[in-house]
């Protein structure tokens, strides 16, 4: 009998089934290996911190800042697991609640995301994960610089932590939109009832780099004002107008934050001295990278070196974290999660800032502001193929699950 007959169940199929199976085994080892990789990693990362600790004698100072350890717990993983960094969690936290300056809270996000982030960044290559690294690299070197120039042209150096020229209560107002665009466009992205989704960019034309280069220098000036953005920017770009699928817009934008982040840890951290303060007898700090603050504040509200060191075991562990349960999150789960966040940080604004309540000027800054980032974005999604070029779902388009995403409207309608 001829062998290609073989009927089921012959030697040649056992052969078959158990070179499968060791296949699948052998994926499995690779998976787990690396994923104990990527844990040694934070070990390494937490051991080098408790020995730096130890030997500077800076328990009490890692003390004294326990409040940014717990805000972080919360932050890391957000900056994980989501298109949204740290800063998403801190900047809020410490701004409306802990009274701390905008620009120490900006320059905090940056340098704790420089942590966690960097370490999510190595958790996602060690373990495989999908990238669209033309994306992470035109918004890591385009938002780096224009961060850099933001901080350059908008900002006051030779006042402490190098301010923005932009009111407080307004910067916390613009983080408050970025987030709100953020959670409206994934909202956008899964109501559409049928989206031709990819795991790299389309082709890129004249436009397409148009708009990268612009979403990059957007999250830039975002990153200068609040220490977070261009990874929501890179993300809204990507994956909402672009065709990119969610699981691979979270990596790419994670990295491109990450390093934007490295860039504001040494630009406002090392090299403008902000990690170096000066204490008065009553442990208040007085001054930061040799210039003198107005009035002494508490060490939880401007010692940014004790926030730092005090937060940075926490996001080695719950950046990474965030990034594995992230892959194994639905999109659906993953749009919620944003929703949520976008939501809260709204309440906690209208709650806790009083002067959108006292100022008309900044009350009509954050409603002109909402309807034209909600209404802008809006627009754009609709015409997304029209404006970029992009390829639309018509007759002769082959749908498969690996090239569509459905909305769960649109699936109940056929079941």
């Amino acid at each position: 009998m001829d062998e290609s007959s073989d009927p089921v169940g012959s030697p040649r199929d056992g052969a078959l089934l158990d070179a499968v199976a060791l296949g699948a085994k052998a994926r499995r080892e690779g998976s787990a290996r690396r994923f104990r990789l990527s844990l040694a990693y934070s070990a390494t990362v937490t051991l080098i911190w408790f020995v730096s600790v130890t030997v500077a004698g800076l328990w009490g100072r890692v003390a004294d800042n326990w409040v940014s350890s717990l805000t972080m717990v919360f932050g890391s993983f957000v900056a994980g697991s989501t298109p949204q960094g740290g800063g998403a969690v801190a900047f809020p936290v410490f701004t409306k609640v802990l009274d701390v300056p905008a620009e120490v809270a900006r320059t905090f996000s940056l340098c704790i995301q420089s942590v966690g982030m960097s370490t999510a960044s190595v958790s996602i290559i060690i373990n495989r994960r999908v990238v669209e690294w033309r994306a992470a690299i035109t918004g890591a070197v385009v938002g780096s610089t224009a961060f850099v120039v933001a901080l350059l042209t908008l900002g006051d150096r030779n006042a402490p932590y190098w301010p923005i020229d932009l009111p407080g209560p307004y910067v916390k107002v613009t983080f408050t939109l970025v987030l709100c665009a953020m959670a409206w466009v994934m909202f956008l992205g899964r109501r559409m009832p049928i989206r031709p989704v990819s795991d790299d960019l389309p082709p890129l034309n004249g436009r397409l780099r148009a708009a990268l280069v612009i979403a990059g220098v957007l999250g830039g000036v975002a990153a200068a004002l609040v220490g977070s953005g261009t990874d929501v920017m890179i993300y809204l770009f990507v994956v909402v107008l672009f065709g990119v699928r969610a699981g691979v817009g979270v990596p790419t934008s994670v990295i491109t934050m990450a390093t934007v982040s490295i860039v504001g840890f040494v630009v406002l951290g090392l090299i403008d001295g902000q990690f170096f303060v000066d204490f008065d007898d009553a442990g208040m700090v007085t001054a930061a990278g040799g210039e003198a603050l107005a009035q002494p504040l508490k060490a939880r509200q401007a010692d940014l070196f004790g926030m730092w060191i005090a937060a940075a075991p926490i996001v080695a562990w719950g950046a990474p974290v965030g990034s594995v349960v992230a892959a194994r999150m639905s999109a659906r789960a993953l749009v919620n999660f944003v929703i949520a966040l976008a939501l809260a940080e709204t309440l906690s604004t209208v709650v806790f800032l009083t002067e959108l309540r006292t100022d008309p000027a900044l009350a009509l800054f954050g409603a002109v502001g909402l309807v034209i980032a909600l209404g802008g974005l809006t627009w754009v999604a609709t015409h997304r193929q029209r404006l970029f070029g992009l390829p639309d779902l018509d007759a002769s388009t082959l749908l498969t699950r690996s090239n569509v995403e459905v909305s769960d409207s649109y699936r109940e309608e056929f079941r």
